[in-house]
């Protein structure tokens, strides 16, 4: 009983890390790719960027430059930037996120203060003491020895490999000679 439980709970784990998720992002491509229109602006699986001038059925007319259009397969349409773009204006504004984030740190802006933070600035130095002395500056680069001027050895082909010369016949023990 024991051994038939873990080999359950073993499929049910494998499922929901591995077999949900891969079936979730097979319906969100799917219903990208359906929804795909001529005039987006798409990226394909291979990373290449353009504008869908045509559909015909499972092939896509994509102009990456202007007057070069490559025709992709359907299914190689990997992201729709225009509904990316969408998504993000219609998602929250920046000031949304610095009121998240000042939450998640615990800050409270007062009445009459900056929305963001200001840096403090640096206390002024006496005015008996004398002024800090600048940086030093980058050191002077200097050129690096110049190579010999030396022409490089001549390279020289390696010598040609005669073949053995060919037997003739007659001119030693062979099957057709008794021994």
């Amino acid at each position: 009983m024991g051994p038939l439980l873990v080999l359950i709970l073993l499929f049910v784990v494998m499922y929901a890390i591995m077999i949900r998720p891969q079936q979730k992002r097979a319906r969100d491509h799917q219903a990208l790719v359906a929804g795909v229109q001529v005039g987006d602006e798409v990226m394909t699986t291979a990373g290449i960027f353009g504008t869908v001038t045509a559909i015909e059925g499972d092939i896509i007319s994509v102009e990456i430059s202007p007057g070069v259009v490559m025709r992709v397969a359907r299914a190689a349409i990997g992201r729709r930037l225009n509904q990316e773009l969408e998504e993000f204006e219609a998602s929250e504004t920046f000031d949304d996120v610095d009121d998240e984030v000042r939450e998640a740190v615990g800050e409270e802006p007062a009445e009459g203060e900056a929305s963001t933070p200001v840096a403090p600035s640096e206390p002024a130095p006496p005015a008996s003491a004398p002024p800090p002395p600048p940086p030093p500056g980058p050191p002077p680069a200097a050129e690096p020895p110049a190579p010999p001027a030396t022409p490089p050895p001549p390279v020289t082909p390696p010598p040609p490999i005669t073949p053995p010369p060919p037997e003739t016949p007659g001119s030693g023990p062979g099957p057709g000679q008794p021994g």
